[in-house]
């Protein structure tokens, strides 16, 4: 793999940590008031949606190699964002 592979997959990887982070507030905002059963299911959902989206386009740039700079790359992109963005998650006022 080149150094430009490299370097596309890296800015995908951190672009997909910042974009696990807001998907994630939504995820979160979907499972409020719900049933823990329902929470399970979403989030084990969502958990495999997301590792199949990041395996299916890393197949497209290099083949599917995953290396372990680029999971720290989706962890930096996750932790900036989170530290930058101090997630708050609105009052629920139930029915």
């Amino acid at each position: 793999m080149n150094s430009y592979i490299q370097l596309i997959c890296l800015v995908f990887s951190f672009l997909f940590g910042i974009g696990i982070f807001y998907l994630n507030k939504f995820n979160n905002i979907i499972c409020i008031g719900k049933n823990i059963l329902i929470k399970f299911i979403i989030n084990i959902l969502f958990i495999n949606i997301m590792a199949l989206f990041y395996i299916m386009v890393l197949e497209k740039l290099n083949k599917g190699i995953v290396h372990i700079y680029f999971i720290l790359f989706i962890l930096l992109g996750y932790v900036l964002i989170s530290v930058k963005k101090k997630p708050t998650l609105p009052l629920y006022i139930g029915p």
